[in-house]
């Protein structure tokens, strides 16, 4: 990190350049895939293709938990709900 005291425009430029790389990191979308009480968030890139992935764990959770996959806890629930934007 560079002391900000420092009137370098240079220094300047590269924070403001720091800055505005971390904001657009953290404006990606994500993908999010909710089944049951089941929860997924996936940030994509180009090496994931997401519908693939997504489709790939569903086979998977069906194949080990069948219809129970679609029953809901509702505690469970609440409370994965009321932990998401912490």
């Amino acid at each position: 990190m560079t002391d900000l005291s420092s009137n370098d425009p240079e220094v300047m430029a590269e924070l403001a350049g720091d800055l505005i790389s971390a904001k657009m990191d953290a404006s990606k979308m994500t993908h999010l895939l909710r089944i049951g009480t089941f929860q997924m968030e996936i940030a994509p890139n180009e090496k994931v293709d997401v519908r693939a992935f997504f489709n790939e764990t569903i086979d998977k959770l069906i194949a080990a938990y069948g219809e129970k996959l679609l029953e809901i806890d509702i505690k469970t629930a609440q409370m994965q709900s009321g932990n998401m934007h912490q």
